[in-house]
């Protein structure tokens, strides 16, 4: 019986702590991400991706198909951190990104995410510059494929009928 109290004890403690982590994550995230979004000027944007050169391949690659397809979309704004060759990124997304006013080279890692989820790319929605929520395209979120969905119904309801 006391053998059974204290693993039900351990168990309770371990799910405290790893609760509390998840908590402690999603604050870090938010808090780092408010901060971030204050250093530069996003008034003009809806969305902001931010797309990290390193980190989780597979997510990496669907963030830049999406750079590719919405480049123009002037709603967006890319903020590339992490990248280590601007050339080399321009060469896979096959579009030119300089001078463009909807991307953002983040030299000081300021979108850098300071938790877990930072090899994920992240999407912000934006509400008159403020973040409203933000999501992580990851093997087990397909965010980008909902942000399209949502694009998509927007022009859809833009379009006269």
């Amino acid at each position: 019986m006391k053998i059974y109290l204290n693993t039900l004890i351990i168990l309770c403690f371990l799910f405290g702590v790893s609760c509390s982590n998840n908590k402690s994550n999603s604050y870090i995230e938010k808090e780092n991400l408010l901060s971030a979004i204050k250093s530069i000027k996003v008034d003009s944007f809806q969305w902001i991706i931010v797309l990290p050169g390193l980190g989780c391949h597979g997510c990496i690659q669907e963030a830049e198909l999406f750079m590719k397809e919405y480049i123009e979309n002037e709603h967006i704004l890319f903020i590339l951190t992490k990248v280590e060759s601007i050339k080399i990124l321009q060469q896979k997304i096959e579009v030119s990104i300089k001078d463009r006013k909807n991307v953002y080279i983040d030299k000081n890692n300021v979108f850098g995410i300071k938790s877990e989820n930072g090899i994920y790319p992240c999407i912000i929605k934006l509400d008159g510059g403020e973040m409203k929520n933000y999501s992580f395209q990851s093997p087990g979120n397909p965010a980008f494929d909902i942000l399209k969905e949502i694009l998509k119904k927007e022009k859809e309801n833009l379009v006269p009928q």
